[in-house]
């Protein structure tokens, strides 16, 4: 927790004074926002690496195949939909630029939410730790640090919360973080990425979100026989 804390200060509020002024080209300068969303995905492979904990909730889970047509669903819709931009790309091929971005966020963020800090509290109530999770995710954002005020904190704090528990069950079902990241990325899509606000009217983010979450749902449902993959 210390080190996804300290990457989404160091970031966030840009202490060096380097982040914000490094300029980029376009699409390069949108990846470069991964950066703070780093810190989960860091600190979670820094503290397995160093003690070696074997963990039950891996990238793709126990259904491999359905883990990966997930996380690739949401980079073909925004293909298909395509991004009007001043960057010189193709609309589509921006669309897959800008999905391939959001999807790499939610992996880093869900590799240390729910890969590693739900696994730690893997025997606690499943409440219990759905709840610490979204409390940990909370503080993490830092938004109380910002201009704020309670009511707007209360309700990012219920947001995550109820969040966390949505997505716990999701990765204690398919132990995948691949499948976390897709139902993570829902809330990106509608409002808490500032990007996606600015590129897509309301009405359509909620178009691609209704279209993604079918998707993910059916594909959760189907049945795949493989020799080596177990449904979910």
């Amino acid at each position: 927790m210390l080190i996804a804390l300290s990457s989404s200060f160091l970031f966030r509020y840009d202490i060096f004074g380097f982040y914000k002024n490094w300029k980029l080209s376009p699409i390069l300068d949108i990846y470069k926002s991964l950066l703070e969303g780093l810190g989960p995905f860091a600190g979670a492979l820094i503290i397995t690496f160093i003690f070696k904990v074997k963990r039950k909730i891996s990238f793709l889970g126990i259904a491999k195949l359905k883990s990966i047509l997930m996380i690739i669903t949401p980079i073909l819709i925004l293909f298909m939909f395509g991004i009007k931009n001043n960057t010189g790309f193709n609309k589509h091929v921006y669309g897959m630029l800008i999905g391939i971005w959001i999807v790499l966020y939610g992996i880093a963020e869900e590799t240390g939410w729910r890969g590693y800090l739900q696994d730690e509290l893997s025997n606690y109530k499943p409440i219990i730790k759905y709840s610490v999770v979204g409390v940990f995710w909370y503080v993490w954002h830092l938004t109380f640090l910002g201009n704020t005020n309670i009511l707007n904190e209360f309700f990012i704090f219920s947001i995550l919360v109820i969040s966390s528990i949505g997505i716990g069950l999701i990765a204690d079902k398919t132990k995948s973080i691949f499948a976390a990241a897709c139902f993570h990325i829902i809330g990106n899509m509608i409002g808490f990425s500032t990007l996606f606000t600015t590129i897509f009217s309301l009405n359509k983010r909620l178009v691609i979100v209704g279209i993604c979450v079918v998707v993910w749902i059916a594909i959760m449902k189907i049945r795949i026989y493989t020799k080596k993959v177990n449904d979910y």
